[in-house]
């Protein structure tokens, strides 16, 4: 049930009342608390685009101003700057601009305080990545992202903020990239090409989801590692469903689809399990994630095995069907979770 602030306050101290009185259980409030939804009135949903506008053109900026050299250099002769110097006033930029930002951080919204925070990390890298390059250690982006990786993950606990956490998954991911790469033989680490090596780093990342989730102190941003471990994990298992584990385009072009049939059938069993936990656990992600793998991993097969025998006009009218049985599903299923249930409230 979507409701506005005043009416949830309304509604919450009504339910608590009926606990306290007996009249609902304890387990009945919790879901009759856990079924109101805040109502965005319009004016919220659009001071949201402009947020993530604001968010985009911070970006942009940034890529602008401190991935363009020339500019850069321009700034460091003009002003007789080395490096060092550079990475040390946007050390002390950062550092002021998160204690103004966290100070005021009860006046303003949840969308501009992570925005805030955006610009704050953009500067910390900004200054690591000057400080590895006056110390020479630029070259690879190993180093700077071995360094960068714990000082973003300690201000995002220490900030609490979810766009941090984001920059820190997705640079954890990065720095695995880059050091695998570093590390590895004939294209293989540790025997792992891209796909499976990538596959085990997202079995680490919902291990990592798993502990945050029982730390309270960092379960904030536990939706946000096991969103990005699900999407990780399948994403690897779909890539050794085609490549296997072979370390070359070459060395994979020379043998037939069948002889990685095996992970296929592992890719569709990893989604079929997924789906039955989403299912019997009430996670709407892993369900979701279940059924949008396993349709991926049939129709990639489609495409290996009968694209040149089975007529397009065919498969594409399988291909509606499935998907249009499927959104009939889930919105069917999204219907029923948002309607309350109400339970009786007897008079004692």
């Amino acid at each position: 049930m979507e409701v506005d602030k005043q009416e949830r306050i309304v509604l919450e101290k009504a339910i608590d009342e009926w606990a306290e009185t007996g009249k609902l259980s304890h387990e009945q409030a919790g879901n009759l608390k856990a079924s109101l939804e805040n109502k965005h009135t319009d004016k919220q949903q659009i001071a949201q685009y402009f947020f993530f506008i604001a968010l985009f053109c911070t970006l942009m900026a940034f890529g602008a101003i401190f991935l363009n050299e020339k500019l850069l250099e321009k700034i460091k002769l003009y002003f007789s700057w080395n490096d060092l110097v550079i990475a040390a006033i946007t050390a002390v930029l950062s550092v002021l601009w998160f204690w103004y930002v966290s100070k005021k951080r009860d006046r303003i919204s949840p969308g501009a305080y992570e925005v805030h925070m955006v610009l704050g990390g953009l500067a910390v890298l900004t200054s690591l990545l000057y400080f590895c390059k006056e110390f020479g250690i630029d070259e690879t982006y190993t180093a700077f992202l071995s360094i960068s990786l714990p000082i973003l993950a300690l201000l995002t606990f220490v900030l609490r903020s979810k766009a941090l956490w984001i920059g820190a998954l997705i640079m954890s991911v990065t720095w695995f990239g880059s050091y695998s790469t570093w590390q590895s033989t004939n294209n293989l680490f540790l025997g792992m090409n891209y796909p499976m090596r990538y596959t085990v780093f997202a079995l680490l990342m919902l291990a990592v989801a798993f502990i945050q989730q029982k730390v309270s102190l960092i379960s904030f941003g536990q939706r946000i590692t096991y969103t990005a471990g699900l999407l990780l994990l399948f994403s690897g298992l779909w890539g050794i469903s085609i490549f296997g584990n072979y370390n070359t385009l070459v060395g994979w072009q020379q043998v037939r689809q069948i002889h990685v049939l095996a992970y296929s059938v592992i890719f569709a069993l990893g989604s079929i399990v997924t789906f039955y936990l989403g299912v019997r656990y009430k996670d709407e992600l892993a369900r979701d994630m279940g059924v949008l793998f396993l349709l991926i991993n049939l129709y990639t097969r489609y495409f290996e095995y009968f694209w040149d025998t089975m007529n397009k006009g065919i498969f594409f009218s399988i291909l509606a069907v499935t998907f249009g049985l499927v959104g009939t599903w889930l919105e069917r299923n999204n219907r029923k979770r948002k309607k309350p249930v109400i339970p009786a409230v007897q008079d004692q």
